[in-house]
């Protein structure tokens, strides 16, 4: 096994894995924040403190999502179910990155199936973070909208589950962090392959 490992050029290993390497910081300050989101304070989804770039990042993402977020509802509205349209954004979120990763899997851009997988595991984690608050409503809502309007808050309260929010928000990240594990091997099943054109006078 040892030597197969020493056969292997240190520049093919780079090219295969040097995109889950550079995920790793990122996810583990993600998952830090969701820890002390669910055990400590749910203002920490707003308030939690990123280094450089991790911040950027984590500002893009977040309010893509919110976009994503909020065109759920309205497209999901057009159902004209109550309970689809107050879910319509957060499924929303996962829809769109589970989406892409079917794109990139089937183009085989594996790179970007990585990436598609991180996205599905950001979702996971803002969806989370809103469930866990649906108890309390202490979050602000956008354009200054009131408790009443709390996507979470009112679904949990149909399904009679409200005193369950922080499980549930907990089963949400749990299923994050298996995005993010997908996407950090999936060099271990996938590789990709270069079009070498050979011109062979017979």
């Amino acid at each position: 096994m040892i030597d197969k490992l020493q056969q292997i050029p240190w520049s093919v290993f780079v090219k295969k894995w040097w995109l889950s390497a550079a995920m790793i910081p990122f996810i583990i300050y993600h998952l830090h924040q969701a820890y002390w989101v669910l055990r400590f304070n749910i203002f920490f989804s707003i308030s939690y403190s990123f280094p450089f770039p991790i911040n950027l990042e984590n500002f893009l993402i977040s309010n893509f999502l919110l976009i994503i977020h909020e065109a759920g509802h309205t497209f999901f509205g057009i159902l004209g179910n109550r309970t689809l349209t107050i879910l319509g954004g957060s499924l929303n979120e996962l829809i769109l990155p589970c989406i892409l990763i079917g794109f990139f899997i089937i183009n085989r851009y594996y790179k970007w199936t990585q990436f598609g997988f991180y996205f599905l595991g950001s979702a996971w984690l803002s969806i989370a973070f809103y469930a866990a608050d649906a108890g309390e409503r202490q979050l602000p809502l956008i354009g200054n909208l009131g408790s009443e309007s709390h996507d979470w808050g009112n679904l949990l309260a149909r399904w009679d589950l409200l005193e369950y929010d922080t499980q549930i928000a907990a089963t949400m990240v749990a299923a994050g962090l298996l995005c993010y594990l997908t996407a950090l091997v999936i060099p271990l099943f996938f590789y990709e392959t270069e079009q070498v054109d050979l011109d062979l006078d017979l």
